[in-house]
């Protein structure tokens, strides 16, 4: 009889792992598709319209060149004009720029650092060390 009791509540557990693992996605994956898709779209507008768009992110180093990575959307825009921004490479800044949807890249035309309070505790302490 125990061996019986055993084996069900072993089947029981191992059915509700199962079930939960086949549950659709959460309402907050969803919502963060639904807020990239909704950046991207607006990105896409103002590349059309030759607008000027403030955007949040990082300037990095990816491959020898110097990319500002969107916090929204976490793509890599290509900086036309470096002069704009150098010496902030590796800061998380706010900048004023007009996209340019065809090759990827943004023109900038004016960049802000933004305070540690905007960072996450990750990147703070990742600047703390340098």
């Amino acid at each position: 009889m125990k061996r019986i009791a055993t084996f069900l509540f072993a089947f029981l557990i191992a059915a509700s792992l199962t079930m939960a693992a086949q549950e659709p996605a959460t309402k907050e994956q969803t919502a963060g598709d639904k807020k990239v898709q909704k950046a991207e779209k607006k990105e896409a507008k103002a590349a059309e319209k030759g607008k000027t768009m403030s955007l949040t992110g990082w300037v990095k180093d990816q491959a020898g060149k110097t990319v500002f990575i969107n916090d929204k959307d976490k793509q890599a825009w290509n900086i036309e004009n470096m002069d704009a921004v150098k010496g902030h490479e590796g800061h998380h800044v706010r900048i004023k720029a007009k996209l340019n949807e065809t090759d990827h890249s943004v023109n900038v035309e004016k960049i802000s650092m933004l305070r540690k309070a905007k960072q996450t505790g990750k990147e703070q302490k990742a600047e703390e060390k340098k």
